[in-house]
């Protein structure tokens, strides 16, 4: 290629890519956001202040590393610390939790992780293209009982077109100014995307309980009747539909999930169950503080609407289920390490053999795209 980003067929092709396995395809993006961000950076956004696709890289390949799910997993080995699970009872317990995890853990993460991708990196790579409108290749699913995606509607749209906006103010702006409008357009760009996936997650964190104590007892009818279709309607049942026990049973799985959820960045690790801590160490980052404080329009209600309502006071986030939590901890992440210059680096990875791939029933295999104007 001449240009130094992907075009629109590499971005679907990885997408639909079903001949790799899925923690090597997380890499794969990550390389490719790193792309993206390198030609924002030299081109028309700069490299004092870390864009969206730079923050992305990061969190993607954090993604390929939890969908490493074998002996050296991240995700079981960050479990079996956190409880002080014994080395000889580790096997074991690696068993049990992939048979109540079983594939949504992958087709969860996954779906969510190629769906932000797509949607995500076509959005930039038109910036860069210099269109004068913003653009959007959208992942659809074909069918209702596997959907784990959400129409966001008008708001969405409206998320993406005030991304785009403070992006093109941003290219002729500089300073403090164009600080503040890097800020508000990853803002607005992640109210959108951690709302496009918000069922993918819950697929992903809720499928153990439901596992455990509403299909592993119908597993015999199901055999003899073969229905085993049935349970795909448990898992996809939205949280706030169970009953007052499920709900009570699925919050406190979720809270004890999200206390094994880590980053790993250039230059720490981040524990999104714990208070942000900021590198470089005691120094306060600029970007960090009140809604009010920001002067470029439109920027401080972002801020003020999905971010910590106390920036001096920056807790992790129990229940990344959360949306709002969920909101608040990342806006805090990215005034913290948008002009961390390391952040602009490229991730090292090293991928493990893993053959975890989509097969042709589930949802991985039936995701679907169009172009969207916006």
């Amino acid at each position: 290629m001449s240009v130094g980003w992907p075009s629109d067929e590499e971005i679907c092709g990885l997408a639909a890519n079903e001949e790799i396995s899925l923690p090597a395809e997380a890499y794969l993006i990550a390389s490719q956001y790193n792309r993206i961000s390198e030609a924002l950076a030299a081109g028309p956004l700069g490299s004092s202040d870390l864009n969206w696709c730079g923050f992305a890289k990061w969190s993607s390949k954090a993604v390929g590393s939890d969908l490493k799910f074998h002996g050296r997993s991240s995700f079981l080995r960050k479990l079996g610390r956190r409880y002080h699970i014994p080395e000889i009872a580790q096997p074991l317990v690696r068993f049990i939790t992939m048979a109540l995890l079983g594939g949504s853990y992958s087709v969860g993460l996954s779906t969510a992780n190629r769906t932000i991708f797509v949607e995500m990196a076509t959005f930039h790579t038109n910036i860069l293209k210099g269109l004068d409108k913003p653009v959007i290749i959208q992942v659809t699913s074909p069918g209702p009982d596997t959907d784990l995606l959400t129409d966001l509607g008008q708001d969405g749209v409206n998320l993406l077109r005030t991304a785009y906006s403070l992006l093109r103010q941003a290219e002729s702006a500089s300073g403090v100014l164009r600080s503040e409008l890097m800020l508000g357009a990853s803002i607005a760009l992640s109210a959108y995307e951690q709302g496009r996936v918000q069922k993918a997650l819950e697929f992903v964190a809720y499928r153990a309980p439901r596992a455990l104590l509403l299909v592993s007892w119908r597993v015999p009818y199901y055999l003899l009747t073969g229905r085993s279709g049935d349970r795909i309607a448990i898992y996809m049942k939205p949280h706030q539909q169970m009953n007052r026990f499920m709900r009570a049973v699925e919050g406190r799985w979720a809270r004890l999930y999200s206390e094994t959820l880590s980053l790993r960045t250039a230059v720490n690790t981040i524990m999104l169950g714990k208070p942000l801590i900021f590198f470089p160490a005691g120094r306060r980052p600029p970007l960090l503080r009140a809604a009010a404080t920001f002067t470029a329009p439109g920027v401080g209600a972002l801020v003020e609407q999905y971010g910590p309502p106390d920036p001096a006071a920056l807790k992790g986030v129990a229940d990344w289920l959360n949306y709002d939590h969920r909101m608040r901890f990342i806006v805090a992440y990215f005034m913290g390490y948008q002009q961390v210059a390391e952040m602009f680096d490229k991730p090292r990875i090293r991928p493990h053999r893993s053959w975890l791939k989509p097969s042709t029933g589930d949802p991985l295999a039936q995701l679907q795209f169009r172009s969207v104007m916006l």
